[in-house]
């Protein structure tokens, strides 16, 4: 199972950058992989390594709105 669900927030291991988890890769015996949608409007996969929790209090999630219609 992944760490990170789609619609996680995230941030990369290498700076104070936080996206949104987009799509997740597990591909059996491999390190499991997370196309991120970042802040900064880039795209890009990582291995889960690469990511932890944008918040440290408790995991966050990417919601819509649903329409009152």
């Amino acid at each position: 199972m992944s760490r990170f669900p789609k619609g996680s927030i995230v941030k990369h291991k290498s700076g104070e950058i936080k996206g949104e988890v987009v799509n997740v890769f597990e591909q059996g015996d491999a390190l499991t992989g997370y196309y991120v949608k970042w802040d900064d409007g880039n795209n890009s996969y990582h291995v889960e390594r690469e990511l932890s929790w944008a918040n440290v209090d408790r995991p966050r999630m990417h919601y819509t709105q649903q329409s009152s219609k």
